[in-house]
């Protein structure tokens, strides 16, 4: 009885584990993100031209992999859209108009590609894979970059403007701004303090003064201003860097036990400054080589300290891990003569979202059509998807199957974005789950918990009760035997 009461809560523990995580028979990544593509866009304002028609292809003949060990096999997958536009200049001027066709950041499965001597990860570059075409032929192309959150859809209205063709104007990083760098070594922490904190409190205005500690994992809004904190141990050196005019007091750190920054404990903070400009530390990691424009870097890391001064206030900045992430544009310049009609091509590589909980595998593509609506006119759209796999599921109706895949003709825009899911098979099998992957895990876990206790007071207890009854048992045969 013992063995089975012990095994049916042994039982209960696992199905309460197996609640907590999905069943799979390892915890490989099951999700990667992709990116957004979206259509030409004209970056002046009222630009006569007009789209007569616009033909969207895409290539899929092979998924890209979840991992890739090196940048050649990365720079080899093929996926690709084509956006070949028919333009007309119904004015009757000459029109010359800038044009961008952003193409998103890099997959979250091109982005950590490493160098295997160095560790660190490469600069993959698939924007020269790629280009534009006027009337067949090869045009110059910038490749332009803007800061864009990984993760994150595409917005005309938030993303456009980022585009500058210098040095952005910022109301407070400005290049010739002084920063302070202050550089402070941690010594004297007892080592039985495995999760030291070391912390400081800034408060100051932030039109004047911003201070960003280049390692800090916590931040708290505090009565008298915001406390920055991080890990440390001995021999650490924690960077901080002042821009603007120096904070009315200095800055003081207080070590701390650990994380919630409640028992203080001894230690030594010592500390030594430099001096540089703003522009020399945005331009601290640039590489020349790396096909960004320098401008265009610059910008980003005004717009990424614009983010992390929005965080705690009080001239703190943070800038949280992952932020720093790069969106791509080609940039190239049209000029259509009164009544002119020219094609425009724009290809640039596809890289779709990766769902490994199906089998097999399902892809995700997005093509926002949406900015498209800022031309004058816009008339009929073909679109189609040249492939030999299957289109599982589409957000615009009206796909029909073709000898090379799917296609669609339009008579103008739809109202709402290009979507569509594909496949190895035609009805991919959703991810097999224990109905009680369907419960709330606290409503195992907690019974699970509850039953456990109960076996540590039972078990003991009917252990000794049943050991009673043994020695009566035996009290009893033993005076029987004696009796007779």
């Amino acid at each position: 009885m013992k063995k089975k009461i012990t095994a049916g809560i042994l039982l209960l523990l696992l199905l309460a584990g197996g609640c907590a995580q999905p069943a799979y028979a390892n915890s490989a990544q099951r999700h990667w993100s992709g990116t957004d593509v979206t259509g030409a866009v004209v970056t002046g304002e009222d630009c006569p031209i007009v789209v007569e028609r616009e033909l969207l292809t895409f290539d899929v003949q092979e998924f890209p992999e979840q991992y890739y060990p090196d940048t050649d096999s990365f720079l080899a997958y093929t996926g690709k859209v084509t956006a070949e536009y028919t333009f007309r200049n119904p004015a009757d001027y000459t029109v010359t108009a800038t044009l961008v066709f952003p193409f998103g950041n890099p997959p979250h499965y091109g982005e950590y590609i490493y160098d295997q001597a160095t560790g660190r990860p490469f600069d993959v570059s698939d924007a020269l894979k790629y280009g534009v075409t006027l009337d067949g032929k090869p045009t110059e192309a910038a490749v332009r970059h803007t800061l864009k959150a990984r993760h994150t859809s595409f917005s005309l209205d938030e993303d456009l403007p980022k585009l500058a063709d210098s040095y952005i104007c910022d109301s407070f990083f400005v290049p010739d701004m002084p920063v302070r760098v202050q550089r402070y070594s941690v010594t004297g922490i007892d080592e039985e303090y495995g999760a030291a904190t070391a912390a400081f409190v800034i408060n100051a205005d932030s039109a004047k003064t911003r201070v960003l500690c280049e390692k800090q994992t916590g931040g708290a809004r505090l009565k008298k201003g915001s406390q920055a904190s991080c890990w440390v141990q001995n021999g650490d050196t924690i960077t901080v860097y002042i821009f603007g005019e120096l904070p009315k007091e200095e800055l003081i750190w207080t070590l701390y036990e650990n994380g919630a920054c409640e028992k203080v404990i001894e230690g030594t903070v010592s500390s030594e400054f430099s001096e540089m400009t703003f522009k020399d530390y945005a331009l601290r990691g640039y590489d020349e080589n790396s096909g960004i424009l320098e401008s265009d870097w610059y910008n980003a890391q005004v717009e990424l300290l614009r983010l992390g001064s929005e965080i705690w206030g009080n001239g703190l900045v943070q800038i949280e891990a992952g932020v720093f992430s790069l969106m791509r544009w080609y940039e190239y310049t049209i000029t259509l003569e009164p009544g002119q009609t020219l094609k425009n091509a724009v290809t640039a590589p596809l890289y779709p979202a990766i769902d490994a909980d199906y089998t097999p595998s399902i892809y995700a593509y997005t093509y926002l059509l949406s900015p498209a609506k800022t031309w004058t006119q816009f008339g009929k759209l073909d679109i189609t998807v040249n492939t030999p796999y299957y289109m599982t599921e589409c957000g615009i109706d009206g796909f029909t199957r073709t000898d090379s895949g799917y296609a669609l003709t339009l008579p103008g825009l739809p109202e709402g974005e290009l979507t569509f899911t594909l496949s190895e098979a035609e009805r991919p099998q959703p991810p097999k789950r224990s109905i009680l992957h369907l419960m709330p895990t606290e409503l195992i876990i907690v019974p699970a918990a509850v039953l456990v206790a109960a076996a540590v007071v039972f078990l003991p207890a009917r252990r000794k009760r049943r050991t009673k009854r043994l020695r009566f048992f035996e009290v009893q045969a033993h005076t029987h035997g004696r009796a007779r």
